[in-house]
């Protein structure tokens, strides 16, 4: 891999680290747990959440599938020498 590959993809995976870190972090489940058991909710507000939660869920499954993938492929890059040449 050429070294502009490299640095932009350090960049990138930086970035990634990052971007999971902060989304992690980013809110309370606890706030949000509370503030469903609060009455007042319309059938389509509920509607929305519910399927923003089950695509939030959905989506961080496939970031974890897309990690073991990443890591499964990065472990089997190996030193790929050129052949010899010929001899005489």
């Amino acid at each position: 891999m050429e070294k502009h590959h490299i640095a932009h993809l350090e960049e990138q995976l930086r970035d990634l680290h990052t971007g999971l870190r902060d989304l992690a972090s980013g809110y309370e489940v606890e706030e949000l747990i509370g503030i469903i058991h609060k009455p007042g909710w319309t059938t389509a507000e509920a509607e929305l959440f519910i399927g923003l939660v089950e695509s939030m869920v959905a989506q961080t499954r496939n970031l974890s599938s897309l990690q073991r993938v990443l890591f499964n492929g990065a472990a089997k890059v190996e030193l790929n020498p050129q052949p010899l040449p010929p001899i005489g």
